[in-house]
């Protein structure tokens, strides 16, 4: 086996034992220290598992704020063994540096350098490695969003949008991913080109010009994505409603809008929220920060969503920063471009902008990973 040429077999048997030797010393040191290894959001995922065996609602248990789609899948943890959960976020973790691997193979990297990258920023690396072994539940996310693209450039394009709506059912803020992902589903190919013959040119501001691009970007495949991704979602949560009425709604997306954390927090609106969180009222500036925030994502996945990666990633480290609530776990991340939602992003290498005709040619920069 030649080192600096490994295969992806080698690399993620690499990985795969990296990631049983974490949890094996994980189990060690909850047994023997004060400090636990195993995160403490997985205690609460377990303890809402065991509620639902008990047939009640997995909000019974305090700071539970997930779907509860998220405690069904957990309920191995009280049936089999406690270890079930993470071993599922592990097999997750493992999914995303397989996509990761795949994707740069579309981007057109070569076999190697995309098989030593993925291991250098994902099934190698320590700090992921921990993350999932410790009971954290995104990687689930990660590697969902990662297949959706994957299956959209390989052009399976029912089940991407299914799992696409899973997805914003399981954790809300992929919905900011439809723009980018829905100017990728068109009749063009995925450097811009139309693969049709060239139509009658038109002025710029004209109707006809117009009235032709809404009609070509109002597509069957969009039209089916839609439809297909909102439906599960929809469906998801009416069961969800069904089972739990308000209270789902309240604790897996609203809590979310009206959250205010005035300690650990690190987001720019942090002096602002702790002076004011006794506040019986509306704070009108918050009201700016959801108008930043959305409107930032919406503008640069409209910008850049010909090049899906590279606006997943932008529209992704908007979104962290000028969201209300930034932990120091969030800010650690940050600061090595990781948080979130797993994708990579790899920017072409020609990035045409629409207003200005701008083409950045030979970006930066190869692979940005973001982690969980």
């Amino acid at each position: 086996m030649n080192l600096l040429k490994p295969s992806f077999v080698t690399v993620c048997s690499l990985g795969v034992l990296v990631r049983v030797v974490f949890l094996a010393y994980g189990e060690w040191q909850d047994a023997n220290m004060q400090v636990k290894y195993t995160d403490v959001d997985y205690k609460v995922f377990t303890d809402a598992a065991r509620l639902v065996t008990q047939g009640r609602s997995p909000y019974a248990r305090a700071t539970y704020r997930y779907t509860p789609l998220l405690a069904f899948l957990l309920t191995p943890n009280i049936y089999i063994h406690p270890v079930f959960g993470k071993l599922l976020f592990v097999l997750a973790d493992l999914l995303v540096g397989y996509l990761i691997c795949q994707l740069l193979l579309l981007r057109g990297l070569g076999k190697e350098k995309a098989v030593l990258l993925t291991g250098a920023t994902w099934l190698l690396n320590p700090m992921v490695a921990a993350i999932s072994t410790r009971g954290n539940a995104e990687s689930l996310l990660g590697a969902m969003i990662l297949l959706t693209i994957y299956w959209i450039l390989t052009k399976r394009f029912v089940s991407a949008s299914l799992l696409y709506g899973i997805s914003v059912h399981f954790k809300l803020y992929p919905i900011i991913y439809a723009i980018p992902l829905v100017i990728l589903l068109d009749d063009e190919d995925y450097s811009g080109h139309r693969r049709k013959g060239k139509e009658k040119a038109y002025p710029r501001w004209s109707r006809q010009y117009w009235n032709r691009q809404i009609t070509m970007f109002v597509t069957p495949t969009r039209i089916r994505f839609a439809l297909l991704s909102g439906g599960i979602f929809f469906i998801l949560n009416a069961f969800m409603y069904y089972l739990y009425s308000q209270e789902f709604l309240k604790e897996t997306y609203l809590y979310h809008v009206t959250r205010r954390d005035h300690r650990h927090n690190f987001s720019l609106w942090f002096y602002y929220i702790y002076l004011n969180y006794h506040s019986q009222t509306r704070l009108p500036w918050l009201g700016w920060q959801g108008f930043l925030q959305l409107g930032s994502v919406t503008l640069l996945g409209s910008v850049f969503g010909k090049d899906i990666f590279f606006a997943l990633f932008v529209q992704t480290f908007a979104f962290v920063t000028y969201n209300r609530v930034c932990t120091s776990q969030r800010v650690f991340n940050d600061s090595r471009m990781g948080r979130k939602s797993g994708f990579v992003a790899i920017p072409s290498l020609s990035i045409g902008v629409s207003w200005g005709e701008h083409i950045f040619r030979d970006m930066v920069g190869e692979c940005l990973v973001f982690l969980s």
